[in-house]
């Protein structure tokens, strides 16, 4: 989005300086540096939140907030405090909850997100927040939670990037692309895998963000039988993930829970099929020769998806790789959403600049 918009807005970005779960920072917090799209500033983190969040909100002249996930404590929910509580200017907030809505994601810790909202709701945390959403259930489950909130439905900006070269390995490539958590599906995904009888290998890429969870998967690569295998690489830096997603035959995510799947959009634009669950934007893929969207949890039907894309011929599944990028780039091609995002900013500065508005 920043990238696509850099020639109308002016981004100034906030970020972790760490990875999920590491104990050192990778850069240093200590000012702005230019990406040339965007200015971006790191924080350190800690159980209380991204530090000096609400001094640099303070400190830093903006129009807008755009926050992703309603229950991310380390910047969303700072944000939400310090707004309610005037420590940090009252410009308009553009929150994504980025599928967190749905009832799949709302099950998982079910109780403490529940709390969460009575109290987001009993102290007005969310009084006048825009949320984006990017799909109609995902914004008919926003409007059961938030039914007097601003939502805005446009899809993420996603411009295409070249097709990497795609080069047959010697045996069926599969890869999981995803943070390692519940509402990812990576369990899923493994008793899948099981019940498969061709010879594959599983590439595990993503942050865990659940110990406890990649302990379990961990149990089940172990009870994996001899003709399947599954190692995980760590994560990928943004630049890598086309040509690491062009190297596998089908990216496999069973994820609970999507309001767009960038990873999903990414495949595809690498020209690889995906199988993936039925919760997401991303529909009707096998009439595309895209891959498979298939209702969870069922493993029996997304191990017959692996083996039926595992014996094609190559002539075949060479149709079903341009099958996955035509998605990608028909998407791209009819998406409105560089428009459509430019005008609910441009909204919300004239609101935050007004007389009568927030700032």
């Amino acid at each position: 989005m920043c990238e696509t918009l850099a020639d109308s807005f002016d981004f100034l970005l906030v970020a972790r300086d760490r990875p999920v779960g590491a104990a050192e920072p990778l850069v240093p917090s200590d000012g702005w540096r230019d990406l040339g799209w965007a200015n971006i500033h790191y924080l350190p983190v800690s159980r209380r939140g991204a530090t000096g969040l609400a001094q640099l909100l303070r400190e830093t002249p903006h129009d807008v907030v755009f926050t992703n996930s309603f229950f991310d404590r380390e910047f969303t929910i700072p944000l939400l405090v310090g707004r309610r509580c005037r420590k940090i200017p009252q410009t308009p907030i553009i929150l994504s909850p980025r599928g967190e809505f749905s009832s799949g994601a709302l099950g998982l810790k079910k109780a403490r997100k529940t709390l969460y909202h009575a109290v987001v709701k009993v102290f007005g945390l969310a009084r006048d927040i825009v949320f984006h959403v990017t799909s109609d259930s995902e914004k008919a489950d926003t409007r059961k939670l938030f039914p007097k909130n601003r939502i805005e439905q446009i899809t993420n900006v996603r411009p295409l990037f070249p097709l990497p070269p795609y080069e047959p390995g010697n045996l069926f490539r599969l890869a999981f692309l995803g943070r390692i958590s519940p509402v990812k599906g990576l369990d899923v995904a493994l008793e899948a895998l099981a019940l498969v009888k061709k010879r594959v290998h599983l590439t595990i890429y993503g942050p865990i963000s659940d110990a406890a969870y990649w302990t379990r998967c961990q149990e089940l690569i172990s009870a994996l039988p001899s003709n399947v295998t599954a190692h995980r690489e760590g994560e990928l830096r943004n630049e890598t993930v086309p040509a690491a997603m062009a190297a596998q035959e089908v990216m496999f995510m069973p994820s609970r829970s999507e309001n767009f799947g960038h990873a999903i959009f990414e495949a595809l634009c690498a020209g690889t099929p995906v199988l993936i669950g039925d919760r997401t934007p991303w529909q009707d893929l096998e009439a595309a020769n895209a891959g498979f969207d298939i209702p969870l949890p069922n493993p029996t039907a997304l191990a017959a998806a692996i083996e039926r894309l595992a014996a094609m011929a190559p002539t075949e599944y060479s149709a079903w790789r341009a099958g996955a990028r035509a998605m990608a780039e028909h998407f791209v091609a009819t998406s409105t959403a560089r428009a459509d995002m430019a005008e609910l900013f441009h909204s919300l500065t004239i609101r935050s600049a007004s007389p009568g508005g927030s700032s």
